[in-house]
């Protein structure tokens, strides 16, 4: 029974590595387009075509709100200095609050209709289908040729528009997307973090769609083609990643796409742990499900393997992140069980830490380029913060886990607004924080034991894991208890 559960260890370790493997090589080609392109400047193309339209068409900007009363005020009032012909622009605040963020967002709706701007408030009986829902019922009162969406915590560029609405000239090019800054990042390490991962996401989305290859893109600071949604059906209620789910269909149905890196709106990120934990298994649960519901038409789309193979890891990375958390798990039975004096787990140990070494590179280097980080820093605070980077994505890998799990028992439209704000803390936190929170106390201890039987046993080749896997797990429990405090 212990040889067999041996093999069956040893068998999921390798097909991850192999999965990893595949994901390394492709993200290194992808960084190094992107890394081109920057080099030749070609993100801002967007630029040099603004002053080549002569006629502007309609646009409706649609702003869905719920319970934001700490950044509505802003976002009305940034989205109503967009710079764009008069008459061509409609602004609709979609409210689908239930405290006092609907107050606000009216009379701020009504300061600005008085001075002439075309602003409504439209808010329904009930929330039903949530975000996507909301703005299924906007798109159904606008009036727009192309929508622009924002979610609450944007702040646009007052040239947004000006910049974007140029590019779709293209007859074909259904969406667009911009780049995304982070007003906040410098708050704590939390929030770092976060700025360098999207920053990652966002760099790679450059060599993406300078390929021509398929991305996963966000659904704020974006402009869409009603032809384009109303093909497409509109957003799409059962899941809680109706943005992505839009966008593979979009590319799935032969629309094409842009991505301007060089037009950035401002964001806020979650400063809370607690706002993280959850935001990351509702998107977890969501790419991970709208992988799964999209898989077969990837499989019969017709395209090269290149970009077959694109598809397929942008599509499933976050299954692969998610298979990261299982390496956790196999790391103490595989201390445990296995002799590491084959040369088969040795090598197999070996390239994985190398690949991790590799993708570890390509993804700061990614990241600090992406999220525009320009600080500078001894070697070994840049040692240390790029190891701490790294070991976040284990407590990431758990939330995506668990995620997945609740994807695959059916649990897919559960949604749970991450809240913002310097006040966030102050929100009602979701009895799935607790869950959360009890996978980060119990893989903290699993990996220090791993540790411990790696020792004994003399199997030392996981032990950079589990040891990173502490680290992670260590500074989220870490941010946990400081939230406590706080609140």
């Amino acid at each position: 029974m212990l040889a067999l559960l041996s093999v069956i260890c040893q068998s999921v370790f390798f097909i991850v590595v192999v999965y990893f493997a595949l994901y390394v090589v492709l993200e290194l080609r992808v960084f190094l387009i992107s890394r081109n392109v920057e080099q030749r400047k070609l993100t801002d193309f967007a630029q040099h075509v603004v002053h080549e339209t002569d006629v502007w068409p309609a646009v409706s900007v649609l702003l869905p709100i719920c319970n934001e009363y700490e950044v509505v005020e802003r976002l009305i009032g940034a989205v109503c200095r967009l710079r764009y012909p008069g008459g061509a622009l409609q602004i609709l605040v979609l409210d689908d609050s239930s405290d006092k963020t609907t107050e606000l967002a009216r009379a701020k709706v009504e300061q600005f209709a008085a001075q002439g701007v075309d602003i409504r408030l439209i808010k329904r009986e009930n929330r039903k289908g949530n975000k996507a829902g909301n703005l299924v019922n906007g798109i159904q009162q606008s009036n727009g040729e192309f929508f622009a969406v924002f979610d609450a915590d944007f702040v646009p560029p007052v040239d947004f528009l000006l910049k974007t609405i140029p590019c779709f000239k293209d007859p074909e090019l259904g969406f667009l997307q911009t780049g995304i800054g982070y007003e906040n990042r410098d708050v704590s390490f939390l929030t770092r973090f976060q700025a360098m991962e999207m920053g990652h996401q966002q760099y790679v989305t450059v060599g993406l769609s300078e390929d021509g290859d398929m991305a996963s893109l966000s659904g704020s600071s974006c402009v869409w083609r009603k032809t384009c949604v109303d093909a497409l059906g509109g957003w799409n209620a059962s899941t809680v990643t109706e943005d992505v789910d839009l966008g593979y269909r979009a590319q799935f149905g032969d629309w094409k796409y842009a991505y301007l890196h060089d037009v950035v709106s401002m964001s806020m990120l979650p400063e809370t742990i607690s706002a993280f934990r959850v935001q990351r298994e509702r998107w977890g649960r969501g790419l991970i499900h709208s992988g799964f519901k999209h898989a077969k038409e990837m499989l019969l789309h017709r395209m090269p393997l290149i970009k077959r193979m694109h598809a397929f890891s942008v599509m499933f990375s976050s299954v692969l992140l998610a298979s990261i958390y299982m390496l956790v798990m196999l790391s103490l039975p595989l201390a445990y069980l296995v002799h590491f004096d084959g040369e088969t787990m040795r090598w197999g140990t070996l390239v994985f830490f190398v690949l991790v070494a590799i993708w570890g590179i390509v993804n700061t280097l990614g990241a600090r380029k992406g999220a525009r980080f320009e600080d500078k820093l001894s070697f070994s605070q840049d040692l240390w913060n790029t190891y701490r980077y790294i070991s976040m994505f284990l407590p990431m890998s758990w939330y995506y886990f668990a995620g997945g799990a609740r994807a695959l028992f059916g649990i897919h439209d559960d949604f749970h607004r991450t809240p913002k704000g310097k006040r966030a803390y102050r929100a009602v936190i979701p009895r799935l924080d607790s869950v959360l929170l009890t996978g980060d106390v119990f893989t903290f201890f699993y990996s220090l034991t791993a540790v411990a039987v790696a020792l004994r046993s003399g199997n030392y080749f996981m032990i950079p894991l589990d040891v990173t896997a502490c680290v992670g797990f260590g500074m989220v429990l870490y941010w946990t208890w400081k939230e406590r405090n706080e609140r």
